[in-house]
C-alpha cells in the first residue's frame, strides 16, 4: 500500500466512523483517527496500518460513548 492509498483508506474510514459515532462530534472522531494513525507511523509494513487504526479508534470511541460524563 502507497502513502496515497493509506491516506484514501484513514479518510474514507473518518467518514465512515462519523457517521457511526454520530452522537460524538465529528471532530473528535477525526482526532481519534489522526492519533491511532501517528501511533502506527514509525511501522515499516503499511498494509494493515488502516485495518488497526480502525480498530484502534473504534474501541476509543466505543470507550468515549459509553463513559460517564465529567463533571465541568
Amino acid at each position: 500500500m502507497d502513502s496515497k492509498q493509506e491516506k484514501n483508506a484513514v479518510d474514507d474510514m473518518v467518514r465512515r466512523l462519523e457517521v457511526r459515532y454520530a452522537d460524538l462530534p465529528p471532530d473528535r472522531v477525526k482526532a481519534v483517527v489522526t492519533a491511532c494513525h501517528a501511533s502506527l507511523s514509525d511501522k515499516p509494513i503499511r498494509d494493515f496500518i488502516p485495518v488497526l487504526v480502525e480498530h484502534a479508534a473504534r474501541s476509543q470511541l466505543r470507550a468515549e460513548r459509553t463513559a460517564p460524563p465529567r463533571a465541568a
